[in-house]
């Protein structure tokens, strides 16, 4: 499955007005989808540089997540660093429901 899709799968599991950061979706990614993870880091550099990636990923799904600033939370390293903060917005489909 590409990587995308499955970002945006994640984000969509993820409750309504919840707030997420960027190494909450990584973590998912190891954690459901690590053959994919793995496929697509050796497009980058480093882990940092993929990461990004992910982030733009969930930017471009504006429809069910919007930037809510920057989050310090643990990484793949087990270390604490910056990331981008992300809310989950209601999807279209979800409020005419």
């Amino acid at each position: 499955m590409e990587l995308e899709k499955i970002v945006r799968d994640i984000i969509t599991d993820i409750p309504t007005n919840a707030f997420f950061d960027v190494h909450t979706i990584v973590e998912k990614l190891l954690q459901e989808h690590d053959e994919t993870y793995l496929m697509n880091i050796g497009n980058y550099t480093n882990a940092s540089q993929y990461h990004s990636k992910i982030s733009a990923i969930i930017a471009q799904n504006s429809d069910i997540a919007e930037k809510a600033g920057d989050s310090y939370s643990k990484n793949i390293h087990d270390k604490f660093s910056e990331c981008h903060l992300f809310k989950r917005k209601k999807h279209q489909a979800q409020q005419q429901a």
